[in-house]
């Protein structure tokens, strides 16, 4: 395949991210130099010193919004001035691999029946100062590092991927959602529709500056709250999202069922209900039990004990996020039917 088909417009939102843009647009400024390209930044209306980091730089377009409307929203922004048929679009706080831009080009536009093809994370975590920041990074992980070569997903990842500008203006772009995130699962699935795959590569890998559990519980609830229509939408189970994997939901429901079993304990101090609440942990266990090992692997013995509780800390989530969903649709058909009356 000749280079000079692999035109490019690598699009970057950014946002309060002076801690990690300058070491991520170097990497992609020199990927990018390898094809045909050009570079598109675009600043949603940041508040510390990105705007001047980027000012810093040649040779890309700096594009400063001056509301914050979210990623997907600075991501569309960029997306309308490319020049380029092929948009790259890459997250401002990951370091992509060797040869990552050219190698998602390339396999996009070898086969017409792929829409888009992502990147495929690494269990490196940049962000290298604490347990919860390490197990936030292998949990998200963990999807994707079974993956040999390449396999289809539901999702377009939004830190790392490619799509062509004619099928991303067809399918109604990244759908703005600010805070939460989770735009991935909308633009994934709208291709899915039109009969076209959604494919993540080992041969594009790339590492992140991965939060704490803390803040990753925040944005889980948040995430799960969008996730859930498109998940009734699609009505199958997928490799990639929040919960949107069979094991992690019934993990969760499980949790769930335990948390209400604490309840009966404390309120009728029965036997029966402590022995119920052990069989529920031992099977959540097996459930569990590959990510378990897999963590182990990765960083030892304590960090599969940090596990143990950074999973019921990521069910509990899932369980608030799909409990606010259910009272948030209940509210909303109370206020339409009162307003019908």
């Amino acid at each position: 395949m000749d280079v000079n088909e692999c035109k490019v417009s690598v699009i970057i939102p950014v946002h309060n991210s002076e801690k990690t843009i300058s070491y991520c647009l170097k990497k992609i400024i020199s990927e990018s130099n390898k094809l045909e390209s050009e570079i598109i930044v675009v600043d949603d209306a940041s508040t510390d010193n990105t705007l001047n980091i980027l000012k810093e730089f040649k040779d890309i377009k700096i594009i400063s919004l001056e509301r914050n409307k979210g990623a997907g929203n600075a991501r569309n922004t960029g997306a309308n001035i490319a020049k380029y048929n092929n948009l790259c679009f890459v997250d401002s706080d990951i370091y992509i691999s060797e040869d990552s831009i050219i190698n998602l080009v390339k396999r996009l536009i070898k086969d017409d029946d792929v829409g888009s093809v992502s990147g495929s994370q690494n269990t490196i975590n940049l962000n290298k100062d604490s347990w919860s920041s390490n197990f936030v990074c292998l949990k998200s992980c963990y999807g994707t590092d079974k993956i040999n070569h390449e396999k289809i997903f539901s999702t377009c990842c939004s830190e790392f991927c490619v799509i062509s500008k004619e099928l991303f203006l067809k399918v109604g772009k990244w759908k703005a959602l600010s805070n939460a995130g989770g735009e991935e699962f909308d633009l994934g699935y709208k291709i899915k529709k039109l009969g076209k795959k959604n494919i993540k590569t080992k041969e594009a890998k790339y590492s992140g500056y991965w939060c704490d559990l803390n803040t990753r519980f925040k944005r889980i609830i948040q995430r799960t709250e969008k996730y859930i229509p498109l998940l009734l939408k699609k009505k199958s189970f997928d490799s990639k999202g929040t919960f949107a994997t069979f094991s992690q939901s019934l993990s969760s429901l499980i949790t769930l069922i335990m948390v209400l079993n604490i309840f009966l304990i404390l309120v009728f101090k029965n036997h029966i209900y402590f022995y119920v609440f052990l069989i529920l942990y031992l099977l959540q266990l097996i459930i569990e039990l590959k990510f378990l090992l897999f963590a182990k692997n990765k960083f030892g013995f304590k960090m599969l004990l940090y596990s143990l509780y950074g999973i019921q800390v990521i069910n509990l989530a899932i369980i608030i996020g799909f409990l606010s969903y259910i009272f948030k649709l209940l509210f909303n058909s109370r206020k339409f039917e009162s307003k019908s009356f």
